[in-house]
């Protein structure tokens, strides 16, 4: 089996048919969440064929990355995966599965080091993950203390336990130590954005500052929309509505409540029966 992304780019490859001349629209969300449910039965191929349907007219949809993403894992993909890994972290930096996918890709490759890095990176992301853990245990033989706590690892734990105060103390040296770590100033910019009014300035500011730099950033436009003045909102308008309209992938990644989600998109009678039971409309 193998998830041919060339695919995104053809136009649907299935004959014409009576039934098919006409495309349904069909709610974003409720596709979503049909996918999850495949996932939940570990049917990949209905997820590979449900992510090209969005992903050709949403081609910068992040729930639909990391449901692709989580796919490729259960298919061990792992090269497949690189590319949806890559794309993701340069939205959501501190996305272990991203990490953990690029990881076993350069296992694949008897490419010890660069494994080791990305074992690294998902292991201060995630430290408890039992597949992260073990990864980075294989990959570091003969090195017992591979797993013990870093300071990114104390950081995340911290912001896991909502204690976003002492978070805080642990980003602002690591980010000063390793400015290039876009992990690290996302952990930083999550936990200044929930530590409270106390706070506000130094995130808002961190947020105007990484969405300039890193326009594919999702938590600095989340920050600058929920904090930010009314230029803030209107300049993360756009870009929220691109990648994450809904905010599905940001309250699976950031706690923060889903948002209310009209985005449909168009599919062929054919394609719409992966949905079951969802009532459409012809377009």
């Amino acid at each position: 089996m193998k998830f041919d992304s060339s695919r995104l780019e053809q136009s649907p490859s299935e004959p014409e048919h009576p039934d098919n001349r006409a495309n349904v629209k069909i709610s974003l969300r409720a596709w979503g969440e049909a996918m999850d449910d495949a996932l939940e039965r570990r049917d990949t191929e209905r997820v590979f064929s449900m992510s090209r349907i969005v992903l050709k007219q949403a081609p910068r949809h992040l729930p639909t990355y990391f449901r692709l993403l989580q796919a490729l894992w259960i298919a061990r993909l792992w090269e497949e995966g690189k590319d949806w890994a890559q794309r993701l972290l340069h939205a959501d930096p501190g996305n272990e599965l991203a990490w953990a996918m690029l990881a076993r890709a350069a296992e694949e490759h008897n490419q010890l080091e660069q494994a080791r890095l990305y074992w690294s990176r998902a292991f201060e992301n995630a430290p408890y993950n039992r597949i992260i853990r073990a990864g980075k245990n294989r990959t570091f033989v003969g090195r017992p203390n591979c797993l013990a706590l870093t300071p990114a690892c104390l950081g995340t734990l911290y912001r896991f336990g909502g204690r976003w105060e002492k978070a805080v103390r642990i980003y602002r040296p690591l980010v000063a130590k390793n400015p290039e770590r876009l992990d690290l100033q996302c952990g930083l910019l999550e936990a200044l954005w929930q530590a409270g009014a106390n706070y506000a300035f130094e995130a808002l500011q961190l947020a105007r500052h990484l969405a300039n730099i890193h326009p594919e950033l999702l938590l600095a436009w989340i920050v600058g929309a929920e904090i930010g003045d009314e230029t803030d909102r209107a300049l993360a308008q756009a870009p929220l509505m691109e990648f994450d309209d809904g905010f599905d992938y940001a309250s699976w990644r950031y706690n923060v409540p889903s948002r209310p989600n009209s985005r449909t998109i168009l599919v062929s009678p054919a394609d719409a029966r992966l949905l079951p039971q969802q009532p459409a409309t012809s377009e």
